[in-house]
C-alpha cells in the first residue's frame, strides 16, 4: 500500500482503506464489507470524507505527552504524521479498529509479575519494552499487555498505567476511586493496584471469550468530536445519545447507571470525566448496544485545587447544584424524585464505605496515611 493508505481491519477482517489525498482523510468500505467501523459511519459505496482524522480513527490515538514521546521516538526514522503514527502503532491499538496489519504473536507476561514487582522501575521497563503497543488513548502512559491470570487460569488482556512525580500517588487515587465506583453498584471493568503502589492494572472490558472485540465507541466519536474537543460537550448530550443509540429495552437502566456514573464522578470530585471517559458497547451494531463499563474515575482536586467538572449540566461546569441535578434527572434521564433520592443515597453510602476501606488500609501502610487524608477529605467535602 502507499504511505498515503492505510488498510483498516475489523477483527482481523480487511474492511476497508483510509487515505489521505489532497489535505483530506477518505475512507471507503470494500465491497462485502459486513460490520461497520463506527455506528456513526454505516456501511456505504460513498467515501466517507473528512478534513480531520476520522473520530472513530482517531479515538485511541495517544495523546499529549505519550504521544509527544512515541513521536520523538521514532521521528528519526519516519515523518510523524497522523497517517504515519496509525501504520506505526495501528497493528496493536486498542479494540476491533486496527490499521495496515493484524500482529497475532504477543509477548505474555505473568499478573502477578506485573503486580508483585520488587523492581524500583518496572513501569519504564515495560514502556522500553511496550511503547509502540500504546495504541490507547489518553495523556496518562498506558500499556496494552497480555499477561496470564492464575486466579482465571486464562491469558487475559490488560491496561497499565502510571504517571510522572507531578501526580504523586495516582494510582492510590484512581484505585479508591474505582473502589467507590464499585460500592455504588455501577459497572466496572476488573482492577488491580501494584504492591509499590505504583501502577493501576485495569482488565480489558472490549475482548470476547474468542478474543475477537466488541465495538467501543467513545461520546467523542458519537458526538463526531474530535479528541481535542473531549471537554466541549454536556451531559445532556450524552443522555440523548443514549436515548439515540441505546435500543429502548436498555435505555432506561442504561440512562440510571449514567446519571450515577456523573454523580458519583461529582461527588468523588473529578474534573476529567470528559467525553473520551463515557462510551458504548456493541456486539455488531447499535441493536444490541449497551452503556460501557465505568473507568478513569480519579480525584482531581487533589492537585487541582479549583478543578471544575469537565462537561457542562444545564448553566455551566459546576460540581452540585441540587436543582440542576434534579432537573436533569428528571428531564434528560427519565427518573423519577424518589429514584434519585435512591440514587443519591446509595452514591453517598458508596464513598462512606470506601472511606472505611481507606482507614483500615492506612492502618497497613502508614506511608500512604497524609495523601489519602487528603482524598478523602475532599470526598467528605461533597457528601
Amino acid at each position: 500500500m502507499k504511505e498515503n493508505n492505510l488498510k483498516v481491519y475489523l477483527n482481523k477482517t480487511h474492511s476497508g482503506n483510509l487515505t489521505y489525498e489532497d489535505e483530506r482523510y477518505i475512507f471507503n468500505y470494500l465491497d462485502g464489507a459486513k460490520d461497520v467501523v463506527s455506528l456513526t459511519m454505516p456501511i456505504r459505496a460513498a467515501s466517507w470524507e473528512s478534513k480531520k482524522l476520522h473520530p472513530i480513527f482517531e479515538m485511541n490515538l495517544p495523546e499529549g505527552a505519550l504521544k509527544e514521546a512515541i513521536k520523538n521516538h521514532f521521528a528519526k526514522i519516519i515523518s510523524m504524521d497522523d497517517m504515519s503514527l496509525l501504520r506505526l502503532i495501528g497493528p496493536y491499538m486498542l479494540g476491533r479498529v486496527k490499521f495496515e496489519k493484524i500482529i497475532d504473536e504477543e509477548e505474555v507476561l505473568e499478573l502477578d509479575s506485573i503486580l508483585n514487582t520488587s523492581k524500583q522501575n518496572l513501569f519504564d521497563e515495560l514502556m522500553e519494552r511496550f511503547a509502540i503497543r500504546s495504541g490507547v488513548s489518553g495523556v496518562q502512559p498506558k500499556l496494552l499487555l497480555s499477561a496470564h491470570n492464575k486466579t482465571t487460569m486464562k491469558l487475559e488482556h490488560y491496561i497499565v498505567k502510571s504517571w510522572e512525580k507531578e501526580y504523586p500517588n495516582l494510582a492510590l487515587n484512581e484505585y479508591f476511586c474505582m473502589r467507590a465506583v464499585q460500592h455504588a453498584n455501577l459497572p466496572t471493568p476488573e482492577f488491580y493496584l501494584s504492591d509499590d503502589f505504583s501502577m493501576f492494572v485495569m482488565k480489558r472490558f472490549d475482548i470476547k471469550e474468542d478474543c475477537n472485540y466488541f465495538g467501543f465507541e467513545d461520546m467523542c466519536v458519537l458526538t463526531a468530536r474530535a479528541t481535542e474537543q473531549k471537554y466541549d460537550g454536556s451531559y445532556e448530550e450524552i443522555s440523548r445519545v443514549i436515548k439515540d443509540v441505546i435500543p429502548a429495552s436498555k435505555q432506561k437502566e442504561s440512562l440510571k447507571l449514567f446519571f450515577k456514573a456523573l454523580i458519583m464522578n461529582h461527588l468523588l470530585q473529578n474534573g476529567d470525566a470528559h467525553l473520551k471517559n463515557y462510551g458504548i458497547l456493541y456486539e455488531n451494531d447499535f441493536y444490541d448496544a449497551s452503556l460501557a463499563p465505568i473507568y478513569d474515575v480519579i480525584t482531581t482536586t487533589v492537585y487541582i485545587k479549583n478543578d471544575i467538572p469537565a462537561l457542562k449540566l444545564g448553566d455551566g461546569k459546576l460540581w452540585w447544584r441540587e436543582k440542576t441535578y434534579k432537573a436533569f434527572a428528571k428531564q434528560s434521564c427519565a427518573i423519577s424524585n424518589k429514584e434519585y433520592e435512591e440514587i443519591l443515597y446509595e452514591c453517598c453510602e458508596a464513598i462512606r464505605t470506601t472511606k472505611k476501606e481507606v482507614e483500615i488500609f492506612v492502618q497497613k501502610h502508614q506511608d500512604t496515611q497524609e495523601f489519602l487524608s487528603l482524598l478523602v477529605d475532599k470526598w467528605m467535602e461533597t457528601i
